[in-house]
């Protein structure tokens, strides 16, 4: 019996690691400012493969969500779906911008990672 709770609090665990994107890009720059973090800004589209890898596998990773969320608050911007804010530039999908609460860029970072580099970009661009 005590193994199956142990293998069920695992699998709801596992399930909890879930990034909690801003609703908006200057929301996402309020809350920054008033939580003291960076913006992390990831830049997608629909069928993008690199972007479905970036969502189902590094953003579902525990380690990857809590390092995102003490550190930044993230934005989602579709790029045909959404209004992308001057400076945003990308070549391909994902792109990602880290920005402090004032929008001064502090990197970018073009293309999927897998979780261990995207951890190293992450803790190059925290606050």
């Amino acid at each position: 019996m005590g193994r199956w709770i142990l293998a069920l609090a695992l699998i709801v665990s596992s399930a909890a690691a879930e990034l909690k994107w801003a609703p908006s890009y200057d929301e996402a720059f309020v809350q920054a400012k008033k939580e003291n973090k960076n913006v992390m800004v990831m830049l997608s589209r629909e069928e993008c493969p690199a972007c479905e890898y970036m969502n189902d596998v590094v953003f579902e990773e525990r380690a990857v969500v809590s390092e995102v969320h003490k550190y930044f608050v993230p934005i989602y911007i579709d790029i045909h779906k959404d209004f992308v804010p001057e400076g945003l530039g990308y070549i391909g999908t994902p792109t990602f911008h880290f920005m402090n609460v004032s929008g001064k860029k502090l990197g970018r970072h073009d293309g999927a990672a897998n979780i261990p580099t995207f951890m190293g970009i992450v803790k190059k661009y925290k606050k």
